[in-house]
Formats: structure tokens, sequence, C-alpha cells
């Protein structure tokens, strides 16, 4: 699946975004795994997108030979590394997590 990364942030914040209306704001680790594996099984029958994550889908399309850390790359900006920095993507608040702004582009 090719991914521009203004549609990467789309997907990726209607993705979270029906997480957070279907689970509520603090959602167990497991639901959340859960919850992206249907919600992408539902909408894109047949692709498979790294890590069921529309950001690790757009690094892995465009690391060319990049082998460093992924958060360079990533479209969001995480804090201090990437998905697993001030916020995490498996324990933040949902409302966190969408409230985090894009990486400024370079």
């Amino acid at each position: 699946m090719e991914l521009t990364r203004e549609k990467t942030i789309k997907l990726h914040r209607e993705m979270w975004g029906d997480m957070q209306k279907e689970l509520g704001d603090t959602p167990k680790e497991i639901e959340r795994y859960v919850f992206k594996r249907k919600w992408l099984e539902k909408r894109f029958y047949g692709h498979e997108i790294e890590n069921d994550c529309f950001l690790c889908e757009f690094v892995s399309e465009n690391r060319g030979d990049f082998n460093g850390d992924c958060s360079e790359i990533c479209p969001i900006d995480w804090g201090a590394g990437c998905c697993f920095g001030k916020t995490k993507y498996d324990t933040s608040p949902i409302s966190k997590i969408l409230a985090l702004p894009e990486r400024k582009v370079e």
C-alpha cells in the first residue's frame, strides 16, 4: 500500500479516533491490539500493514537505505523515540496519542 505523508497521518488519526470512540480513552494494551487488527481487516482486507500501524507502514515504505531510528522518519513526533517515547502507543491515553504533533519536515 503506497502511503503519502498526509494520507498516513489521516489514517493514523482516524483509526485511533475510532478506537477512542469505541473503547474509551484508556483501553488495555490487548484491547488496542485487537481493535487495530479488526479495524484494518474491515477496511483494508488483503493488505498487510506493518505492525498494524500506518506510521510503521509509512516508515517501512520510505526507509530506503536509512538504518537509523525510525522516529526520524515517522510523520508523528512521539517525543523521545518512536511510539515508545514520552507517549507510548500501548499504554498512553488515546487523547494524548491523538494530540501528538506532526514531525516537522526538514
